[in-house]
């Protein structure tokens, strides 16, 4: 019989505090719900082992898309800022804000592009 008394003060228990047992659950579960960040696991990993920055990372992809030159990237939680070569172009600028956009997360509207100047080295 203690049992059946142990299953009844929970099934009391329960029926009292259901609701909060509820909202415990759904905050558990959102806590656990993976981050949109816009980068995984892998890319981190990837980035510690490479010693490499998300900016580095970007810069170097950016230089390597058709009349871009050379790149070089700020990132921040507001936005982005780019210098490259190939900014007189609106095409090139296009394609560089879309880029940035995929990689980052960020809108638009949060990108800007601004042509080198004709100074800068060509070397890294």
């Amino acid at each position: 019989m203690p049992d059946d008394e142990r299953r009844r003060a929970l099934a009391d228990a329960f029926g009292r505090y259901k609701y909060v047992l509820l909202v415990a659950a759904v905050g558990l579960a959102l806590l656990l719900w993976p981050s949109g960040s816009g980068s995984n696991g892998a890319e981190r990993t990837y980035a510690a082992r490479t010693g490499e920055t998300d900016q580095e990372r970007l810069a170097a992809l950016l230089s390597h898309m058709e009349g871009v030159g050379r790149a070089e990237v700020l990132l921040s939680e507001k936005g982005a800022a780019v210098v490259c070569q190939g900014a007189d172009s609106a095409s090139v600028r296009l394609d560089v804000t879309n880029a940035v956009r995929c990689y980052t997360g960020l809108g638009a509207d949060e990108i800007v592009i601004f042509k080198s100047s004709e100074s800068w080295r060509d070397d890294p």
